[in-house]
């Protein structure tokens, strides 16, 4: 009778032995055969006929990138306290901005390019947006697109060169924590 009570649990140690050494593979399986499939169109019918007039009416002035995460442009200020950090964060969360103008030379960033949806009342709502909010705190101007099948290119450029005026700038000290201000390009229209 003792020799069946070594039997089983000769049994069970190999049955145990058996499962952890399957276990990890099963993870590995699993992980290797996600259902997912790409997207193969990144941009809805009206994000991508601006993002073509968009490319045209910038010229050589900017760059375009698209569907860019807030967090990835913003962050809270230094000396913030924890609150309101937490607070922008919160307020950033999954959100994306729809097309981001930089500066061609060094990739800063110019402005944000919205698409501005259809529908009744949106325009008092526009300035309480949280896309609104976060480029008025941030001091990046917000050009607003009215969704279209068409897009007129001139209107477009003169918005971006409208809401997007930078003058040339140079930097005190050595470029890391140094002040940057605005070279005046012309002392014409000063008055002293």
């Amino acid at each position: 009778m003792n020799w069946l009570w070594y039997l089983y649990g000769a049994a069970a140690v190999l049955a145990i032995g058996g499962l952890l050494r399957t276990l990890p593979r099963r993870k590995l399986r699993r992980a290797r055969t996600l259902p997912c499939q790409i997207k193969r169109i990144l941009f809805s019918p009206e994000e991508h006929a601006l993002f073509a007039v968009l490319k045209s009416a910038i010229g050589d002035d900017f760059e375009v990138f698209a569907k860019i995460r807030a967090s990835d442009i913003l962050s809270p200020h230094r000396g913030s306290g924890r609150r309101e950090a937490g607070e922008l964060y919160q307020s950033m969360a999954g959100r994306r901005f729809t097309f981001v103008l930089c500066h061609k030379p060094d990739l800063s960033v110019a402005g944000i390019v919205e698409l501005a949806e259809h529908g009744a009342g949106r325009k008092a709502q526009e300035a309480d947006e949280p896309v609104a909010l976060l480029c008025h705190a941030a001091g990046l101007p917000l050009i607003r697109i009215p969704a279209s099948p068409y897009y007129d290119m001139g209107e477009i450029a003169r918005q971006i060169r409208d809401e997007i005026r930078r003058e040339p700038v140079f930097i005190h000290g050595d470029g890391e924590g140094g002040r940057i201000e605005p070279r005046i390009s012309s002392l014409e229209d000063l008055k002293f």
